[in-house]
């Protein structure tokens, strides 16, 4: 239930956000390319009132609410994924770091990839994340390949490493991240509860 009204929240929140967070932007090539700008959030507690930026940490380990600067990012689509929009709802590719690196019209340059550092763990998890360079600019491995989007608006997942997961952050009986004792990282993991993440511009935080 909590899953099911982040995302329903999540998808009237882009629905009437103002500002110019995507730019869908067709492609001849099969490399990756930016559809949405922005942060990325978490949705906490069991009765959530707004988003919370994750940090990242001088280890350049995702966290969660240790201080660390927002992490900025970009969702890029990456067309030689199958099953993803506009055929689908969803789209598919990979999370790339921004606000490093970038052109004339803002989009990063640094290829730097929000990644599982674990993705070989049991399927129960926990998972974390880190920021690594990017593996491929068409390909991604499962390490760095995300989705975005569906019926509810701009619920991102981590697609793990078998056919058909959505794997999310995890809850504490309180609906609250779940962090790593002493680090603050961020745990992924669905075997008990889980949340997905978002990605909101700055006036939406």
């Amino acid at each position: 239930m909590k899953l099911f009204l982040s995302a329903v929240i999540a998808f009237i929140a882009a629905t009437t956000a103002t500002g110019a967070s995507a730019a869908v932007v067709p492609r001849a090539s099969n490399k990756c390319y930016t559809v949405h700008k922005g942060y990325l959030a978490t949705y906490p507690g069991e009765h959530p009132t707004k988003f919370v930026p994750v940090g990242l940490n001088s280890k350049k380990q995702v966290t969660y609410g240790g201080g660390d600067s927002w992490l900025q990012v970009e969702f890029q689509t990456c067309p030689k994924l199958p099953e993803q929009a506009p055929n689908l709802d969803m789209y598919k590719g990979r999370i790339i770091v921004s606000g490093v690196s970038s052109n004339a019209n803002g989009t990063a340059t640094a290829t730097n990839c929000v990644t599982v550092s674990n993705p070989t763990a049991p399927a129960k998890g926990p998972f974390f994340l880190e920021v690594k360079k990017c593996a491929s600019d068409t390909n991604p491995p499962a390490s760095q390949r995300w989705e975005y989007g569906n019926d509810f608006g701009d619920v991102v997942f981590w697609t793990g490493t078998s056919k058909n997961d959505e794997v999310g952050y995890t809850d504490d009986n309180e609906s609250n991240p779940v962090t790593e004792n002493g680090t603050r990282r961020i745990e992924l993991g669905c075997a008990v509860s889980c949340s997905s993440f978002s990605i909101k511009t700055k006036d939406q935080l």
